[in-house]
């Protein structure tokens, strides 16, 4: 071979060589990570950020109420009472502490004995100055400062909120309203009213069950009907000597009647929105109706007949002797009844057939009001402040109502839970009788003219209406 050919073989064998060399160099560089695929480098941390962040709220100021002087009138208050518990020892703190908080001072006193006391609202609102800013007041004093338009519609003020809020008295709130606005209020909530007492032993004797009252309450089987279907077979003979030795029921007259109107969705007076004025309703179908059911048991021999020039509250000792098995009453009764050798049990009274008739009481309590002339920022002030003062006590808003007033007064249970406490939630009405001077639920039971017997229910009503036209014409001319 030739020295030239042999130059160009080793040229082209050392081109080669030098190739696979750089080849393999790079196959190697490909895996440089450690085995267990670990590295030294850090990986890239992405830092998340809120774009939008919400700021704490600055909580609101207390609101300043310019440091007012708050009073609220009555005509019974003696004094600051000391407190007795830790609950009141706690509410007077609260109290102090909301004064401080929403600089205002607050004080409840008696500003005139009760003779005077509706006057003194009327004369210092008329003349621009009222003497209290909140006056708690009797029902019978509201129907004329109502009439003549010196009480403020309390509704209208924002911190009342319309008394939508619980610790408000509903009924209270229904009963004093006028064409949408209302005009007086109650924080007072534990009001009882008329119901039915009945002894457990005559329903025994009977062959009835002691507690068929309770059941037919719980089943709404607890009507008129019903109750008198029980009178007749609790009105018995006893010795065989052809008089009646227990009736089905004793009480009152005029509670016997009226336990029925309010049963039945009625009431003896109505309010006329286009008129402005309240109206005699005695001759209501719901009215009627129920003096027609007095008159009825009464006549039937199913009512105790009042003793002779006996007192009105004789049938108190005709319950309490076991001579009647049921008696409609007000429940502050249950003191009467707590020495009584019988059991005694205690429901609403039973349902009347009436379109509007429920299971409910009647209630009575003295409303606040405020004087019309009051300028709007200070009564909304007051409304604010009074609210409060009212208000639950921080740290007490879960405790549940102490009933063991009420448990000590009843002779079972079953009176406080099936009947008490429904009263006290709210199960009632005030009457609008309250709303006219003089106005009496005696007319409806022809109390002045001998009673229930002898007499129709339309001559009781026509009486009681002659009666309710005169008084409440007289007030709307004066």
């Amino acid at each position: 071979m030739g020295f030239k050919k042999l130059l160009a073989v080793l040229l082209v064998l050392s081109m080669a060589f030098a190739t696979l060399t750089a080849c393999g160099k790079t196959e190697d560089s490909v895996d440089t990570s450690d085995p267990a695929g670990q590295t030294d480098e850090k990986p890239d941390v992405v830092e998340e950020v809120d774009e939008d962040p919400t700021p704490t709220p600055t909580p609101e100021p207390p609101r300043d109420l310019g440091a007012i002087e708050i009073k609220v009138a009555d005509w019974y208050t003696t004094g600051q009472a000391e407190p007795k518990t830790a609950r009141e020892e706690d509410q007077l703190a609260y109290r102090e502490q909301l004064q401080v908080d929403h600089n205002f001072t607050l004080v409840q006193e008696n500003i005139a004995a009760w003779a005077e006391y509706a006057e003194l609202f009327i004369t210092s609102t008329m003349a621009g100055d009222p003497a209290a800013d909140i006056f708690i007041m009797d029902p019978a004093m509201v129907p004329e400062p109502l009439k003549q338009g010196l009480m403020y519609p309390v509704s209208d003020l924002p911190s009342f909120n319309n008394f939508e809020d619980d610790m408000w008295n509903k009924a209270v709130k229904e009963s004093y309203a006028q064409n949408g606005k209302v005009f007086a209020f109650s924080e007072v909530n534990e009001l009882l009213g008329l119901g039915v007492f009945w002894n457990k032993r005559l329903f025994e004797e009977a062959g009835l069950d002691p507690d068929l009252p309770y059941d037919l309450q719980q089943s709404g089987e607890w009507t008129w009907d019903k109750m008198k279907e029980l009178a007749i077979k609790l009105t018995r003979d006893t010795n065989n000597d052809g008089l009646t030795d227990v009736y089905g029921f004793t009480g009152w007259q005029r509670e016997i009647v009226k336990a029925a109107v309010f049963s039945n969705g009625g009431d003896y007076v109505r309010y006329n929105a286009e008129t402005g004025r309240y109206e005699n309703n005695q001759k209501s179908d719901e009215v009627l109706a129920a003096i027609q059911f007095a008159v009825d048991n009464y006549n039937e021999g199913l009512i105790a007949p009042p003793p002779e020039g006996g007192s009105y509250t004789a049938f108190i000792d005709t319950f309490k002797t076991g001579q009647a098995a049921m008696c409609p009453a007000e429940w502050y009764r249950h003191t009467d009844f707590a020495d009584m050798q019988d059991d005694w049990g205690f429901v609403f009274h039973p349902i009347g057939p009436g379109p509007n008739a429920k299971m409910q009481t009647m209630y009575l309590t003295n409303p606040r009001v405020m004087p019309v002339n009051m300028d709007a920022q200070r009564a909304d002030d007051v409304a604010f402040a009074y609210s409060k003062w009212v208000g639950e006590v921080p740290g007490y808003e879960e405790d549940e109502r102490d009933l063991s007033y009420y448990y000590a007064s009843v002779r079972d249970a079953r009176a406080v839970e099936e009947t008490i406490v429904p009263m006290l939630d709210g199960n009632g009405v005030f009457s609008l009788v309250y709303m006219i001077p003089g106005l009496s639920f005696k007319h409806g039971a022809n109390e002045d003219n001998g009673g229930l017997g002898d007499i129709s229910a339309i001559e009781i009503a026509d009486a009681a209406s002659a009666n309710y036209d005169a008084l409440i014409n007289d007030f709307y001319e004066d």
